[in-house]
């Protein structure tokens, strides 16, 4: 755990023209030692020499290759997502687009501040007035943004996470599992519209193995005792 760790582990892998795909540091039960845990792909025998120059720097107490190895794999995964409905967020985003528009958009160049700042309004406020989502009644689109909201969390239950937090037109989800599932969930919440997402990356620990009674057994009577066998 000291400064500049982590830049010159990111330097050796970016010099073997590594991509890290995922990479999580954190700090240990040991004082003063911090795990991390990089996800990158390439050939087997370049990996195996950028694992030898991470093990060469002098803060680097140990390199672990868990390429094969049987593992518990777990990710972290905030989302916001939208309980408005995929018509709502569709048009979110093309009002968004349009409001980037108008950003972008260059003015009369005779035009001086008052008169700018009067431009810019005007064009806000013009669509503000074209953005109508929907015409549901208010009733009938509450009602819509609570089914919504619970099938997010139906689905959010099956893959064993939680809604953390519900605000009038999202809600957050958390979810804790292996890569592949969170991105299968991601699938699953994308047609609602995702507004944020945040991962922490991968964490893994390697499985231990299990012993049997008849292991133990067997391993207690090869243990041979020494005051049978003879002098020599």
């Amino acid at each position: 755990n000291e400064p500049g760790v982590l830049s010159r582990v990111s330097g050796i892998l970016a010099a073997r023209g590594f991509n890290i795909d995922s990479l999580v540091v954190c700090s240990t039960e040991v004082q003063d030692l911090s795990r991390m845990t990089i996800v990158l792909q390439g050939q087997d025998g370049v990996v195996e020499q950028a694992r030898r120059q991470l093990e060469d720097l002098v803060p680097v107490w140990a390199v672990l290759d868990y390429t094969n190895a049987p593992l518990v794999q777990r990710e972290l995964l905030l989302a916001k997502v939208s309980i408005l409905g995929p018509e709502y967020f569709e048009e979110l985003l093309a009002h968004h687009r349009e409001m980037t528009d108008v950003e972008s958009a260059q003015p009369p160049e005779d035009m001086n501040p008052e008169q700018l700042a009067e431009f810019r309004e005007e064009q806000y406020a013009q669509l503000q007035r074209d953005f109508h989502p929907s015409n549901l009644a208010p009733s009938e689109a509450l009602r819509m943004k609570h089914k919504h909201l619970e099938t997010i969390t139906f689905l959010t239950h099956q893959f064993k996470g939680k809604v953390l937090d519900v605000s009038t037109n999202n809600c957050i989800v958390e979810l804790s599992a292996k890569p592949t599932r969170i991105d299968s969930f991601m699938k699953l919440i994308a047609p609602f519209g995702i507004l944020e997402s945040a991962r922490t990356g991968l964490m893994a620990l390697p499985r231990s193995p299990l012993q049997s009674d008849a292991i133990e057994e067997k391993e207690a009577e090869d243990v041979v005792d020494t005051a049978s066998l003879p002098p020599s």
